[in-house]
């Protein structure tokens, strides 16, 4: 029985990916540009929600945001990410934040899902939020609103004791298809995390899986990071699957 090499095994897969979203974007024009485009929407929210000054390409604050917990190891600039407060799980000290520290200011989001996006702009303009959508345009706060009425994920049908529930074989053919060329087959290449991070997807998957299925679904504040959110979240769970059987190792 003829093996095919691994070079055409992982062109066929790229060939297949790129088919598929070429279906997905010619299969019914008017509808998927209005589709295309909220998922758009939805990602900038969500990059936003992740580092709001750094994906405007604004000077981060210098000093820390008012009341933020003293004993929480984060610098001053990171004191003003929403993430900061509410977590890559969305769900505050509820969730995974909610180890590390205690605060009035971790609030979950989790009941603010599927709430009309207007009544969340009026929340983020009002109160503690005040300070951080004054320096937003309006584009960017409906962004962010949409993103917490629609763009949240449920982390609880993710992850079942840190490891993703999918299936790493499809996540290969997606890894393959849409990262590879950047990341490179060890997925070494091109990381840009956050402080602690190790330059390794396989690290960051397996060590700090919620914060990299944010990443994945929405994109890398400031950078050219594909957004995978136009895939359904099954798929993506499929590659965070397989993320995390990559190499976790990194050279000194």
């Amino acid at each position: 029985m003829c093996t095919i090499p691994v070079w055409l095994e992982m062109l066929m897969n790229r060939f297949v990916f790129f088919v598929c979203t070429l279906l997905l974007l010619i299969t019914d024009a008017s509808a998927d540009d209005e589709f295309l485009g909220r998922q758009s929407l939805i990602s900038l929210g969500g990059k936003l929600y992740d580092n709001h000054w750094l994906q405007s390409e604004r000077k981060p604050p210098s000093k820390s945001y008012p009341e933020y917990p003293k004993e929480m190891d984060t610098s001053a600039s990171d004191t003003w990410r929403c993430v900061s407060c509410h977590g890559w799980d969305y769900s505050g000290a509820g969730g995974q934040l909610g180890r590390q520290g205690s605060s009035p200011l971790f609030v979950s989001l989790r009941n603010s899902v599927g709430k009309p996006a207007p009544e969340i702009t009026a929340v983020l303009k009002s109160g503690m939020h005040r300070e951080i959508t004054e320096v937003l345009d309006p584009v960017q706060i409906d962004a962010l609103s949409v993103f917490v009425s629609v763009g949240q994920h449920d982390i609880t049908q993710v992850l079942s004791q840190g490891k993703a529930a999918g299936s790493s074989r499809r996540g290969k053919d997606i890894y393959e298809g849409a990262c590879v060329s950047c990341h490179q087959k060890d997925g070494k290449a091109y990381i840009q995390g956050e402080p602690g991070d190790k330059p390794a997807l396989g690290w960051v998957a397996v060590n700090r899986p919620a914060q990299a299925l944010h990443k994945i679904r929405n994109g890398v504040p400031g950078t050219d990071m594909l957004s995978l959110r136009f895939l359904p979240q099954a798929r993506v769970t499929d590659l965070l699957a397989y993320l995390q059987t990559l190499d976790t190792e990194v050279q000194q």
